[in-house]
């Protein structure tokens, strides 16, 4: 920054070696002003940083580096600030090192985010450490859960006790029909009430369940979304078909965790009836059966994570159950919330988010539909 001082009168003096040592006022002045100009460009200090996580940023740090060879010949990067026609996403992106465990020391530098292949400046970040989620519990209550309805009771039991202050949680049952149990609450009383209500009985309606839980919990005050969905992984009653449920999971951006309980390798699994003579035998048809295809789908696509409650395990069923709901938890608050802009509002576009760190592993939704 260039200082310019006003003048006191006179011809500027000659530069030369007898010229005289300045005046302690215009010392003071200069001192000041040296200060001023030094104050501009200083670091704001932690508590300010704290208050600012997650406003817009104007890029990363090797972004606004011209000394940094590879961001003179990057390709032209979206605006700071977006045009107001633009239309800004955030994508949930999960960081693990191969072992699984969170990396949560990551910043926006660290990360390249690519729309259709071409590269986005990262207008907003968020660490899960500071944000709060808007979550919704969706189980399964349809007559073939009547035998699970103990692991899922002690799996909504697990999110219950994870909630974190600020959270919201819903609490939603199907089966051939939806029914809320709780909207959305930060209160352990009145989710652990809601429970209580569980009561399996007829079809079930999957699809239907997941679109709905999609719809309600975007309707949350939170920037962070996510969806568990506790069920066989059957759908018998929805009017929704299974691509377009997918579809709807992946145009929503919001985490879709699904933990299937049920036996994989039950002899019941695949097959409809039981003949005895010219008469069908149909009780018990398929209870311990689970589809862990289908509800990994749902999960892969949707950068969440599929759990499998095997029924057939008696002795590892609980520390499975306790396992799943704490990762999903702790993993909730360990992702980053990162945010870009796109100039058209329709369309399908590609999303891709990946670091430059070779150590660890980066998940996020596979795809994203404007």
């Amino acid at each position: 920054m260039r200082t310019i001082l006003p003048k006191t009168g006179g011809a500027d003096p000659p530069c030369s070696a007898a010229a005289p040592f300045p005046s302690r006022s215009v010392r003071v002045g200069l001192l000041s002003l040296l200060l001023l100009a030094l104050s501009v460009g200083l670091p704001p200090s932690p508590a300010a940083q704290d208050e600012a996580a997650g406003q817009a940023i104007s890029g990363s740090a090797d972004e606004r580096t011209p000394e940094n060879p590879e961001s003179a010949q990057a390709p032209e990067l979206a605006p700071a600030l977006p045009p107001a026609d633009w239309t800004r996403r955030v994508l949930t992106v999960t960081v693990t090192d191969f072992q699984g465990a969170y990396v949560p020391d990551l910043e926006p530098r660290d990360f390249r985010l690519y729309v259709d292949g071409a590269a986005q400046r990262i207008v907003y970040f968020n660490t899960g450490r500071r944000e709060p989620v808007s979550l919704g519990l969706v189980v399964d209550g349809s007559g073939s859960m009547r035998a699970k309805r103990g692991p899922a009771r002690h799996a909504l039991r697990g999110f219950i006790e994870q909630i974190k202050r600020g959270d919201e949680v819903f609490l939603e049952q199907f089966s051939h029909q939806l029914t809320l149990l709780q909207d959305f609450t930060d209160s352990r009383m009145l989710l652990a009430q809601a429970i209580t209500q569980l009561r399996p009985l007829g079809g079930t309606a999957l699809h239907d369940a997941i679109v709905d839980g999609l719809d309600r919990v975007k309707r949350g005050r939170h920037q962070k979304k996510a969806l568990v969905v506790i069920s066989d992984g059957y759908d018998t009653a929805s009017l929704t078909p299974l691509a377009d449920m997918l579809d709807a999971a992946r145009r929503s951006g919001v985490l879709i965790y699904t933990i299937g309980i049920g036996n994989p390798h039950s002899y019941l699994g695949d097959r409809r009836r039981i003949m005895i003579g010219r008469f069908a035998m149909l009780p018990n048809q398929g209870v311990e059966r689970v589809d862990v295809e289908t509800l990994q789908q749902i999960s892969t696509q949707t950068g969440g994570k599929h759990f499998l409650l095997n029924t057939g395990d008696d002795y590892g069923l609980r520390d499975t159950l306790v396992r799943a709901t704490q990762t999903i938890s702790q993993e909730l608050h360990a992702q980053y919330s990162i945010g870009y802009a796109v100039r058209e509002a329709g369309g399908t576009h590609r999303v891709r988010v990946e670091t430059d760190r070779d150590d660890v592993v980066v998940r996020a939704q596979q795809t994203r539909i404007e």
